[in-house]
């Protein structure tokens, strides 16, 4: 799809692909974002071009350097920066949820959120203190490798988990609290997983939950918050994204 967008498809394949997009009126947009998205960035900046490369720069180079690493660093840079965009960009895209997987993982992952995070004194079913064995029981019976990723560095720590009835299949809850009491809960389900993956994105509950949430071909996961910032919240998620995805 990035290839037909950048004109890198042959006519036969891109004929292909248009004619699929014509389809799939939600993945044309998602395309024409994409190519605005590009114009906009050449649009930013194209001045750069003309400008002169400055002193300072010109100055630390060796008196007799080959041009084509400076041109391979830039190039690098620039696609740093694109792909950033284009990450950022999807995760800060607004989405549909009504009639789709992704509703039901996000309905689920409130509700839960919404419920147990507001106990006091029995918002888990097992402490830190059995965090192996509460581990392992939740593989078990969601008969998938359960792993609780350490949120330390965002000032978080785990408190404990449950297990959760699902329509085909168990679920999962992790609960994890920072100094202030803020809590987080992360949503494991296996009966939303899918074949294509969709990458971290974001999303608002019903009832005001923060949430930032992917599938991919093992389970669909929530990160959810109604005591974090957006900003607080996305950190988290990366968090969890990177170690769970790894």
């Amino acid at each position: 799809m990035q290839a037909y967008v950048d004109g890198r498809l042959d006519k036969r394949r891109g004929a292909v692909v248009e004619h699929w997009l014509d389809a799939h009126a939600d993945e044309a947009s998602r395309v024409a974002a994409y190519r605005r998205l590009g114009e906009q960035w050449r649009a930013a900046y194209a001045p750069v071009l003309d400008e002169p490369v400055p002193a300072s720069l010109l100055a630390a180079l060796p008196a007799v350097a080959p041009r084509w690493p400076v041109l391979a660093q830039a190039a690098a840079i620039a696609a740093v920066l694109i792909v950033t965009a284009l990450a950022v960009w999807q995760i800060a895209e607004p989405h549909r949820w009504p009639g789709s997987v992704a509703a039901e993982l996000l309905q689920r992952a409130e509700i839960a959120h919404t419920v147990y995070a507001a106990e006091v004194r029995h918002p888990v079913e097992a402490s830190p203190a059995a965090t192996q064995e509460l581990l392992a029981w939740l593989s078990r019976r969601l008969r998938m490798k359960i792993e609780a990723p350490d949120l330390d560095s965002a000032g978080l720590s785990l408190i404990g988990g449950r297990l959760l009835p699902g329509d085909t299949a168990a679920a999962a809850l992790l609960m994890y609290e920072g100094q202030n009491g803020q809590r987080v809960t992360i949503y494991w389900g296996p009966e939303f997983r899918q074949r294509r993956e969709t990458g971290l994105r974001h999303a608002q509950g019903v009832q005001g939950t923060l949430v930032y949430y992917w599938l991919d071909d093992e389970c669909g996961y929530a990160v959810a918050s109604a005591d974090l910032g957006d900003k607080e919240l996305l950190r988290v998620a990366l968090l969890a994204y990177a170690q769970l995805e790894k």
